[in-house]
């Protein structure tokens, strides 16, 4: 198994500082490019270990790996998310009723009677997205140990996912 930490010279640990992370990304990318006659192999070990790396939730998955912890790739939403999880849903069931009625308005007048509820759902899955946030950062927080990575994987992978399609629903508004 490649070692995605030592690949891009980041310490083995559940915090990363992610301006370091992308900068040895960029310049292991840029040196290992097949365009700059790199090899083509390693340069998609390098885009791998980078993808890996900056998901919080893939990165404890990696560190479990490495340190060949068992853990379940399946799960529940933690009871601490459940907030979190009714709320994203909420937010996403609102978007998708209006971005519904939004495509059914065909006249320039239609549409722009609906800017204001277009600019209160932004608001609101802004507002989400910045909860979900605070959740990962929080989470990432109370990872001090491997007997923490499974769990936090599991609800880093949930709020990554929720997040991913707040941030779609938001650019279907445009």
């Amino acid at each position: 198994m490649i070692n995605y930490f030592h690949l891009l010279s980041q310490p083995e640990n559940a915090h990363l500082d992610l301006d370091a992370l992308t900068e040895s990304y960029t310049a292991l990318a840029s040196e290992h490019h097949p365009d700059k006659g790199g090899d083509e192999l390693k340069f998609n070990e390098i885009n791998t270990a980078y993808q890996t790396l900056k998901s919080p939730s893939q990165r404890l998955k990696h560190l479990m790996e490495l340190a060949e912890i068992n853990y379940d790739k399946r799960g529940t939403v933690s009871n601490h998310l459940m907030n979190t999880f009714m709320s994203t849903g909420e937010t996403l069931q609102k978007a998708d009723t209006f971005i519904k009625k939004k495509q059914a308005a065909t006249s320039a007048l239609a549409k722009a009677l609906l800017e204001p509820q277009t600019i209160d759902i932004q608001e609101s899955i802004s507002q989400q997205i910045d909860n979900i946030e605070q959740q990962q950062q929080q989470t990432l927080a109370n990872t001090t140990s491997p007997d923490h990575y499974e769990i936090s994987s599991r609800d880093l992978a949930f709020l990554e996912k929720w997040q991913a399609q707040l941030k779609q629903r938001y650019a279907s508004l445009f």
